[in-house]
């Protein structure tokens, strides 16, 4: 609204929506509000009149609500009937389990990402693996030793079994702790 468009009236809207506060008068019409105050005494005398009203109001306790008309506004709402609430739960239950079903067969159906496989060439090249535990399978199962031993059997391998027999007590003597661990 232009500065000079403003009347009497609409200035006398303008209070009664919005007091005499202008940071409350809305943005459009603000100058032509201010305009028409430098202009018009009558304009002056009603914003004096809406600011005494504003500041009257003011001062006045604001009334709390009594739990009597709290009541009676909740009995006036529209009630939802119970039926509807059990029903709109079972659906609410029914497609968050529908959508659960689906997101495991989802995930059970993916694929694996590709495995990578050794090429014949690259195994030919890791050679044989022999384990410890290979020592035992090369034992006689229904053999009567209830203890296997184990001695350096390979010619390949440089291990001397003189010093194994000389650490072993001999048949019936007592070891006694501090010998076990020479």
């Amino acid at each position: 609204m232009a500065p000079d468009d403003m009347t009497i009236d609409r200035f006398a809207a303008l209070l009664d929506a919005h007091g005499a506060d202008p940071a409350r008068w809305p943005d459009a019409e603000r100058a032509g509000a201010h305009a028409l105050l430098d202009r018009s005494a009558e304009a002056r005398a009603r914003r004096d009149a809406a600011a005494a009203l504003d500041a009257l109001l003011d001062r006045a306790a604001a009334a709390q609500p009594s739990p009597a008309l709290a009541q009676r506004i909740l009995a006036q709402a529209p009630r939802v009937p119970r039926a509807k609430v059990v029903r709109l739960r079972a659906r609410v239950a029914a497609v968050v389990g529908l959508a659960a079903a689906a997101s495991l067969a989802l995930w059970l159906a993916q694929r694996p990402g590709q495995h990578h496989t050794l090429g014949p060439g690259a195994v030919a090249q890791l050679g044989e693996y022999q384990t410890p535990t290979d020592a035992l399978s090369a034992l006689d199962p229904d053999a009567d030793d209830t203890m296997p031993e184990f001695g350096c059997d390979d010619p390949e391998v440089d291990c001397d079994d003189s010093d194994l027999a000389q650490q072993r007590p001999a048949a019936g003597a007592l070891v006694t702790h501090e010998e076990s661990y020479a």
